[in-house]
């Protein structure tokens, strides 16, 4: 998901309320809209952190969906939305699906730009993928060494990865297209001394590489923390060691998302997320299909998804709690808190090169969080 997207959809203030449902959505001028579709409804690995593997009790149903519903939503889409972009994954591995090139073309003959999210642990009919030329290829990994992939990105094999990793940057050549392709590298403490060596590897076959700070999945899971358990989710004794393995320590970005005090959420007024089945969700953070499904995309107009949203109680819960701050990455503290927590928990690790690529990722910061932030890199060592 990305951050700082542009509001969609404006509170009405005679409504008053804070998001917890006692705002109107009214609809903003030419915004661009993002989908997220899970073509698929499950997921080849079991990682910590997200909820296929985390939240057993909230099983989802694992049927593909059929190019035919898909082009009903892109009928749908661009009637209603105008611009947008579309991406077939949420919490699954679209590489599943046994007709994907056939789904990236369905979005594309739209003319509208396809995103596909991976693990590249498997890599079904890869050319025909990549002649259908979708936009976008996101490569989400933990590690260099399986010691440390393993521990994060369960049921993975990094050598796999590695090997198609490979095969993706020949397959784009064959295709002769301009998919844009990008490593996104989660950190979790222990796991810097490989983010150097898995940088240089993407960079070798012409990808771009992309350090984010890992954090807890879903919301269910991110609220029992926050809000100490007052909601129906329950963290496990795995849940509470993978927050212990967080480089950015949980507590401290919650504190830092409400110390942001963001207004909107860019996830809630411009983004809608769809099941395998067509379904919308309220949001893509969530999981709980359950409790959180709003209804048939295809049966209920823009405006009343909108108003739903702005609706439920979930969405106050959430804002109040600063997690949308989190899930979007938008506070200028996150990197400071994460690098100070590396380096006190790792003392002896050599940072310099997260120090390096973290500075690409910090520019724009206001003058007086920069100096903060290059003081923290002097105490570290890291240089100027």
């Amino acid at each position: 998901m990305s951050a700082n997207r542009a509001s969609g959809g404006l509170a009405d203030p005679r409504r008053g309320g804070n998001g917890s449902g006692r705002r109107r959505w009214r609809p903003a001028p030419n915004i661009k809209w993002h989908f997220d579709i899970d073509v698929v409804g499950s997921c080849n690995l079991r990682c910590p952190s997200c909820p296929v593997g985390n939240s057993w009790d909230a099983r989802t149903p694992t049927a593909y969906m059929r190019p035919e519903l898909l082009r009903k939503i892109m009928d749908k889409a661009t009637s209603e939305c105008g611009r947008l972009d579309v991406a077939l994954y949420n919490w699954t591995e679209p590489f599943l699906h046994p007709k994907l090139a056939e789904m990236i073309r369905v979005v594309g003959s739209y003319g509208v730009s396809c995103g596909l999210s991976t693990n590249l642990n498997l890599i079904n009919n890869l050319d025909a993928i990549m002649q259908a030329g979708p936009g976008m290829l996101k490569i989400s990994l933990s590690g260099f060494t399986q010691d440390t992939y393993g521990e994060t990105h369960r049921r993975g094999d990094i050598e796999v990865v590695k090997r198609n990793m490979a095969a993706v940057a020949e397959a784009r050549a064959r295709a002769r297209n301009a998919t844009r392709i990008e490593v996104i590298f989660h950190r979790y403490l222990g796991n810097h001394g490989d983010e150097a060596r898995m940088g240089e590897y993407a960079e070798s076959l012409g990808f771009e590489f992309t350090p984010v700070w890992a954090y807890l999945m879903p919301l269910e899971k991110a609220l029992a923390f926050a809000a100490g358990g007052a909601n129906d989710a329950r963290l496990s004794d795995e849940d509470r060691a993978l927050i212990d393995r967080l480089a950015l320590p949980l507590d401290g970005a919650i504190e830092a998302a409400k110390r942001a005090r963001a207004p909107t959420c860019s996830l809630r007024d411009t983004q809608m997320t769809l099941t395998s089945k067509g379904d919308v969700m309220l949001c893509c953070t969530v999981y709980d299909q359950s409790k959180y499904t709003l209804g048939a995309y295809l049966d209920i107009p823009l405006d009343e998804l909108q108003e739903m949203k702005y609706r439920h109680r979930q969405c106050g819960t959430c804002m109040k709690h600063g997690l949308h701050t989190l899930f979007t990455y938008a506070s200028e503290e996150f990197d400071r808190l994460a690098l100070d927590n590396v380096a006190r928990c790792h003392p002896d690790a050599r940072l310099e090169g997260m120090g390096a690529r973290e500075r690409r990722g910090i520019r724009g910061l206001p003058r007086k969080a920069k100096r903060e932030y290059d003081k923290l890199r002097a105490r570290l060592g890291l240089g100027a």
